[in-house]
């Protein structure tokens, strides 16, 4: 009798959640929704604005298809995705996801069929969520009835969501989106991300440019190159992180890193670049176009997309019409991201990646990427041998330096403490094992190229955010990647670059100028190896002299804009 009492008795509590069980379950995807959302926007008016976006995106979608259900799945879907899509998207390229990331990633074939052939389990899971989604939408769609809305409501509900979509994108309108964070601002970096469409239909194009011509302009025809004797092959070294010593007094560098700074004159030439703490692929971009990132606007972070297929005049291309076999090697993989084929199509005849080096990450000694190039060097010819280019990117000064890199290559005599700062003097160890790896390269060479003669160019892409460099806010800067707020000519984007040479004296153009910028790196490098320059390195050469080594950054700003446009109306850059 007990027993049946217990069993009313928890029937009768049961009962009314069993009825309440659509509700309940509502609530508790409310409040896991809610949750989620605050996770990755701390911000309250991100937030905000991310909550009215997704219920105004909702109402609206209500209001076109008549069902209410499916309206908040497509939109709540749709945020799902885009914030599943910003963390893979994180993981490979260390950016969050950007609208334009769309035509890129889901519209062009490369990046899907290198996505299904690299990654075939993430391909089939993702193939198996889609189908299942799609499933679920098509129950929902028949069990969600449809509401009979008049026309008079249904524009009362479209008025609803407009009023909902522009409250949420008013806070997004007055900040720039944080795409390099990787725990947060998935979601507001994405829906910020919609104001930079205008920008692909602005009247000047994708590049800044003059907006009257003053030069006249040559057609861009094949570009034509014809050296006097034998070239030298040409090693470019991209040193990750690297900032030389006397950019910010009182940080002490250990004598031994001195040569490593220093060009064949014996001076140490600080070079302007437009990054700082990340973002290596500005860098590399205007060291092989003779471009600045600046002249992209908002589109400077995916410039490398946008402009391949569009450049006519690089550095690779000039030295293949030289006659030279040119190769890149790359620490990661090439294909996900599109960038393979932005550096095919400015003129590598190679990348090397991780599918031809086999790295097991990317994080080598530079000694393993810098023993690719000499593999490539090294190689034999079937004829006459071509003078060679490559290009090589560093990795293991990357942060972080909060852990002991290569601790089998640390000498008995060696203490490593120069700054008693432990992750300075972990990042001035990577300098120094990058120092003797690239005397260990260039030693082989000499032995197995004795003959021959070879031209070394180096160049920091950044420096690095650490604590120890007085800029304030480096880290969230560099974090953030917000050094678009610092000033162009700040001290945080001066770095390096070396010209040495075996077998040979370079010319050095550039050698008087107090700093460089990065943009006219090319034409230092052409002048260097002694090769004649065609109609675009020559005004380059002039513009370098005119603007006294500047370029973004140059007093003379019409005559840089005014090359430009000569470049765009000669066809070697296509805007549209």
């Amino acid at each position: 009798m007990s027993l049946i009492s217990s069993f009313n008795r928890t029937r009768l509590f049961v009962s009314p959640l069993i009825r309440l069980r659509p509700e309940l379950a509502g609530a508790v995807a409310l409040v896991a929704w809610a949750a989620f959302l605050w996770r990755g926007e701390p911000e309250p008016a991100l937030l905000f604005a991310v909550v009215a976006i997704h219920l105004g995106a909702s109402a609206l979608l209500a209001a076109l298809l008549g069902r209410p259900r499916v309206g908040l799945a497509l939109a709540t879907f749709f945020l799902l995705a885009v914030f599943i899509g910003a963390k893979s998207k994180f993981a490979l390229v260390s950016m969050n996801l950007h609208v334009y990331d769309l035509p890129f990633y889901l519209f062009a074939g490369a990046p899907v069929e290198f996505f299904m052939s690299a990654y075939p389990k993430q391909a089939l899971m993702v193939g198996l969520g889609l189908t299942t989604t799609a499933l679920a939408f098509i129950f929902l769609w028949r069990a969600d009835a449809r509401l009979r809305l008049i026309p008079r409501h249904r524009l009362h509900l479209m008025a609803c969501a407009a009023a909902l979509l522009s409250l949420g994108a008013w806070p997004l309108s007055g900040r720039n989106a944080d795409f390099f964070n990787e725990r947060n601002f998935a979601l507001s970096s994405f829906l910020t991300s919609f104001a930079d469409l205008p920008q692909l239909y602005s009247y000047n194009g994708l590049i800044e440019v003059a907006p009257k011509p003053s030069i006249t302009p040559i057609p861009a025809d094949a570009i034509t190159c014809k050296p006097q004797g034998q070239a030298p092959d040409i090693v470019m070294m991209l040193n990750e992180s690297s900032m030389p010593p006397g950019v910010y007094p009182g940080l002490v560098y250990p004598e031994e890193l001195t040569p490593f700074f220093t060009s064949f004159d014996g001076r140490i030439h600080p070079l302007r670049v437009e990054t700082f703490g990340g973002g290596t692929w500005l860098s590399d971009f205007s060291a092989l176009t003779g471009l600045s990132t600046h002249s992209f606007g908002n589109l400077r972070n995916f410039v490398a997309n946008f402009m391949t297929g569009r450049l006519r005049h690089s550095l690779p291309q000039y030295l293949r019409a030289c006659g030279y076999e040119t190769a890149l090697v790359y620490p990661a993989s090439a294909g996900f991201a599109g960038v393979g084929r932005f550096y095919e199509a400015i003129g590598f005849d190679r990348v090397i990646d991780t599918s031809v080096h086999k790295a097991t990450d990317q994080r080598q000694r530079d000694a393993f990427y810098l023993g690719e190039a000499a593999k490539f060097l090294e190689a034999p010819s079937q004829g006459a041998r071509k003078p060679r280019f490559i290009v090589v990117s560093s990795m293991s000064t990357h942060s972080p330096w909060d852990f002991r890199f290569s601790p089998d290559s640390i000498r008995e005599t060696e203490s490593l403490r120069w700054n008693a700062d432990p992750e300075f003097d972990e990042y001035l160890w990577r300098l120094l094992l990058a120092k003797r790896d690239r005397d260990d390269f260039r030693e082989r060479l000499s032995r197995t190229l004795p003959d021959h003669r070879i031209l070394y160019v180096g160049y920091g892409d950044h420096q690095p955010a650490l604590a120890r460099v007085p800029l304030e806010n480096n880290r969230a800067i560099a974090d953030d990647g917000r050094s678009w707020q610092l000033d162009h000519e700040s001290k945080a984007f001066e770095t390096y670059f070396t010209l040495d040479a075996q077998g040979f004296t370079p010319r050095f153009p550039g050698a008087n100028h107090p700093i460089v910028e990065i943009s006219n790196l090319p034409v230092i490098t052409i002048v260097a190896a002694g090769l004649p320059l065609d109609p675009v390195f020559a005004r380059r050469e002039r513009l370098m002299a005119r603007c006294n080594g500047l370029y973004a950054t140059c007093r003379d700003r019409a005559s840089v804009l005014a090359f430009q446009r000569w470049l765009v109306d000669s066809r070697w850059i296509a805007q549209n």
